[in-house]
């Protein structure tokens, strides 16, 4: 099976290719438009199993960096897996397991996992979540409440941040992952008049929105809708789509999406493990 390392030169080619097959491609197009326009892509290693005309792309950290490697992927379709296998094998080579993955739907890992004769063969596990994307003519801020005010989230903020997710795909990732990334991507924070973060969001690095939080005696002040919005004209004036990913189980969290506008998509992505 063939396997190419995509090159500089024909990022504007790939790009093209990945804002074709929206909206399915949906976190590898951002994901890989934010690496971008940060430089970060030579961090990266870009894998497709055709060109010009991929049907199966994979972008993964290069090399360990202290912390579980990262991936974003895309795989046109269930037909599509043993490439996807491959250029996952091809990716992995100089990292340690488990690299954490994000972007292929459902029914993609589904036909993934039955390439292995058992579960306990299989490499691969994970989870799905639900796709919600926010149309741009929908973001309209709230005005914020007297006594507070709109800020960033700061490294010195990395351990609240992480102290208050409960992630529920956290057995294929680290929570170090996720939080590292308001260090590189937009985040907003509010907080009181003097200085105390009461409620965050932020843009992980696969180029959801996610990490919502408010701390509990400030809830009801509509802080979740603000920090949602504001956020959500932070990424759009970056010229990037707004998603956000929910596990389908948090029925609070679909509400409160749909009542800020939000749009389902048709179908699942997966956050996997892979056990190499």
């Amino acid at each position: 099976m063939e396997t190419r390392e995509v090159l500089p030169a024909e990022f504007d080619t790939l790009e093209q290719e990945l804002e074709k097959a929206l909206p399915f491609s949906i976190c590898a197009f951002v994901h890989f438009k934010l690496m971008r326009t940060r430089d970060l892509l030579v961090e990266k290693k870009i894998l497709v199993n055709s060109w010009p005309e991929p049907s199966v792309f994979v972008i993964v950290d290069s090399k360990n960096k202290g912390k579980v490697p990262f991936g974003v992927i895309f795989c046109k379709g269930p037909e599509f897996v043993r490439s996807l296998e491959n250029l996952l094998q091809q990716a992995s080579k100089n990292l340690s397991p488990p690299i954490s993955i994000v972007g292929c739907s459902s029914d993609v890992l589904e036909a993934l996992i039955k390439l292995f004769k058992s579960s306990n063969a299989c490499p691969f596990k994970g989870d799905d979540a639900l796709v919600y994307i926010l149309p741009t003519e929908n973001i309209v801020l709230i005005t914020i409440p007297n006594g507070f005010k709109i800020s960033e989230l700061k490294e010195c903020h990395q351990d609240i941040v992480g102290r208050s997710w409960s992630y529920k795909f956290e057995q294929f990732c680290q929570i170090t992952n996720w939080v590292s990334s308001l260090r590189q991507f937009p985040t907003v924070c509010i907080e009181t008049e003097e200085g105390r973060p009461v409620a965050w969001e932020m843009q992980h690095e696969y180029g959801a929105i996610g990490m919502l939080y408010v701390e509990p005696e400030y809830r009801n002040k509509k802080l979740k809708s603000i920090a949602t919005r504001a956020l959500s004209e932070k990424v759009q004036k970056e010229g990037n789509l707004i998603f956000a990913t929910v596990d389908e189980n948090n029925k609070p969290s679909i509400l409160f999406h749909e009542k800020n506008g939000f749009k389902r998509l048709p179908f699942r992505v997966c956050f996997m493990g892979y056990f190499f």
